[in-house]
């Protein structure tokens, strides 16, 4: 990501993990990875969002394919601004993601995310890149719906000391076809939060989402939102 007064930005959402501005994330999510295997196999999804967190400004984009046996891909690509309108930074970022069991007949599932990005810091004026692993474990609320994720992981920037990451998320879906959501992840002295929901304007296919988000480093804090659209078994 980018580089302004507050130097880890790259996590945001996340995020930004980003953020939490945001890396390859699991949307809703901004930092959490879940496990919840998708029914459809050779797909592609589609997801973009604006968000707001401090003076910065990201627009992003993500595309995913799924392959059989619960395989992944997903590439995003991200544009961050200050509050003038003048870019900071960018960043392209490939996850790899793995999922082991299927929660839908466990209750439970479990599995690994890669991740390699690069982000250009215009403030430093070069391009910088970064490695991640994570390990995401998912619960299923039973019958009602919903699930609770937690994940933990590790990441290395280069010139930066290796960073250890943690998030947790719950959703259950509280109204027709509106789902509600909370996450809550940390990485050293950074804590990200949000809530929000998510309408699907058609079950499986086409949602909608809106979440209040804060970020606290260093004794100082962030706030923001974030708007987001995605459109899956393409």
């Amino acid at each position: 990501m980018m580089a302004l007064s507050f130097r880890p930005l790259w996590l945001l959402v996340g995020a930004m993990v980003a953020a939490p501005l945001a890396s390859a994330n699991d949307r809703p999510y901004q930092v959490a990875r879940t496990a919840v295997l998708e029914d459809d196999e050779h797909v592609w999804s589609f997801e973009s969002w604006v968000q707001r967190l401090g003076s910065v400004r990201g627009l992003s984009v993500e595309p995913e394919y799924t392959f059989g046996a619960g395989a992944s891909v997903q590439v995003e690509l991200s544009r961050y601004t200050d509050r003038g309108g003048s870019e900071t930074g960018h960043e392209a970022e490939v996850e790899f993601k793995q999922i082991f069991n299927n929660v839908a007949r466990d209750g439970w599932g479990w599995g690994l995310s890669a991740t390699l990005s690069a982000q250009r810091m215009n403030e430093v004026g070069r391009t910088v890149p970064s490695i991640g692993i994570k390990l995401p474990v998912s619960v299923s609320l039973g019958d009602g719906g919903g699930f609770v994720h937690f994940d933990a992981g590790i990441g290395k920037m280069r010139g930066e000391r290796r960073a250890w990451t943690g998030a947790m998320g719950i959703e259950r879906e509280l109204l027709k076809r509106t789902l509600f959501f909370a996450e809550l992840a940390r990485e050293g002295q950074v804590t990200f939060m949000q809530v929000g929901a998510r309408h699907w304007l058609r079950r499986d296919k086409l949602a909608l989402d809106f979440a209040v988000q804060q970020r606290r480093a260093d004794g100082s804090r962030d706030a923001g939102f974030i708007v987001g659209v995605g459109w899956y078994d393409l």
